[in-house]
Order: C-alpha cells, then structure tokens, then sequence
C-alpha cells in the first residue's frame, strides 16, 4: 500500500510529523511514502533551489529514509522535472532555465544540468531506485522563453524530446520512473 505526502504545497510536513505518519502507516501496513517535494529539499551547487521554502536538508531526508525502512516502508522521492517549480523562479540564479509560469525551458543543457542535480540528490539521499519524475500540467509547454529561442514547436514533440532526455539521467542513477499522465492524454 502506498501513500503520497505533499510536501511542498503551503508548508513543508515538520520532520517529527513524518515520523509520526511512518509510525501510523506502519501499523496500518502500508509499504510505501511517496514524499512529494517540488523545490523544497537541498540541492548542492544550488542554493537557491527551495531557499526560504522549508526545505528538507539531505541529512533529515536520509535520516527519515532509514526510519522509514526500519519500519519496512520505501520512502519514494516524488521531484517534479519539468513544471510546478514556481519557487525557484523567484530567483534570477533560475533565468535561464524558465520557459513561462512554473515551467522548465526544455531543450537547453542548463536545464537539462539542473535535472541530474536533482536526479543525483535523490540517488544520493534515498535508499529507493524508484523515482516520481512529476511532468504534469504543463500546458504552456513552449509558450515562453523557449518560443523565442527555438520557435515554435508541438508541445508533444516537446515533450517527448525532454522525456527521453530526463529518463537518460534517471537511468544513469539506476532509476525506475513513474510520472502523472495527463500531458501524454
């Protein structure tokens, strides 16, 4: 059984009430935490990423890791690869990056860089090789920055190309992704 905490939307859960909730859905049999974290954990070479969001450091996301396992349960990292990444847009450091709204510019190196910090902190942090990659509601998709670098383009060609290119990363981490569907339907 398998149970998903936000951990990014209005406050990020304290550390001791994810504890508590290991404790309770262990004794309700549940196996698995999916943690859902947009930009609130530590990233190294990017301290802007989750600044002043209540971001989880990556010695209290190891150390609920190993709780969590000690209980039986995977603690699955749920990021999100391409948009609902408003809080880092608040800071210049994530220019270059930002296609519109919450969305990631795809098709550029910068971001594709960014990915694999992300993708390598989780790896780095979790005892799990499965990987929320988000990818959802990103309707905008092209509209913004990345029109006028590239043009304009099908946003399913768009993001077919950046699928591919964040499940290499993923992969080279050892990684099985699972992601929300509504953009592909």
């Amino acid at each position: 059984l398998t149970y998903m905490v936000d951990c990014s939307r209005n406050a990020v859960c304290s550390f001791d009430y994810v504890w508590q909730l290991i404790r309770q859905m262990a004794l309700m049999g549940y196996d698995r935490l999916m943690l859902y974290t947009e930009d609130t954990y530590e990233i190294k070479d990017y301290p802007f990423f989750g600044y002043l969001r209540g971001r989880y450091s990556q010695e209290e996301l190891r150390a609920l890791d190993e709780y969590a396992a000690s209980f039986g349960i995977e603690l699955v990292p749920c990021i999100q690869t391409l948009a609902h990444l408003n809080g880092i847009f608040h800071w210049r450091e994530f220019d270059s990056v930002h296609d519109t709204a919450d969305i990631l510019c795809c098709d550029l190196n910068e971001t594709y860089a960014l990915i694999e910090a992300m993708v390598r902190t989780c790896a780095e942090t979790f005892h799990s090789r499965v990987l929320n990659i988000g990818m959802d509601e990103a309707e905008m998709i092209g509209r913004g920055a990345y029109l006028r670098k590239f043009g304009y383009q099908e946003r399913f060609d768009i993001m077919e190309r950046h699928l591919k290119r964040v499940l290499a990363i993923c992969e080279k981490y050892g990684f099985t992704c699972m992601m929300w569907s509504d953009m592909f339907f």
